[in-house]
């Protein structure tokens, strides 16, 4: 969503919204990201002073490389996040505004990056070592066998 700073101040706060937005020309393609569908964005603009501070609530489905076979993994993602906005470079925690323009797109596509699993995988893995709990306890290092009269 871009706003400009004269929309901004013709808005009453808290100021909310929703929409649908296609990411899949940023995120497709990133890292182990093969597609994406429509990211369902709630938003919510607070003002403070000449900042503003927004929350949003992003719904979105990646398919996913499987770390280990390659395959495709439908994941789902939920991300909730709050930003600032200033026009201020100097706050170095805050999101420019640039050209009296703000844009929430780098915001919302690093909370869902952020929320990403680092690796997936579908394939289960078992333990094929098989202890047996009493064989074990019933065993002494022969080294050690003197010891246990002491005891």
């Amino acid at each position: 969503m871009k706003l400009t700073l004269a929309q901004l101040k013709k808005l009453s706060y808290p100021y909310s919204f929703k929409e649908s937005l296609d990411l899949s020309a940023e995120l497709n393609g990133f890292e182990d990201i093969l597609s994406s569908s429509n990211a369902l964005v709630k938003t919510i603009i607070n003002q403070y002073g000449e900042d503003y501070k927004i929350s949003f609530d992003i719904d979105i489905n990646l398919i996913l490389e499987d770390a280990i076979t390659l395959d495709e993994i439908d994941t789902k993602i939920k991300a909730k996040g709050e930003e600032l906005f200033s026009s201020d470079p100097a706050k170095e925690d805050a999101f420019l505004i640039n050209a009296n323009t703000l844009d929430t797109k780098e915001a919302i596509i690093m909370l869902i990056l952020s929320e990403k699993p680092m690796s997936t995988s579908s394939q289960v893995f078992v333990d094929e070592t098989i202890e047996d709990s009493d064989e074990s306890d019933d065993k002494i290092n022969p080294a050690f066998a003197s010891l246990k009269d002491l005891l």
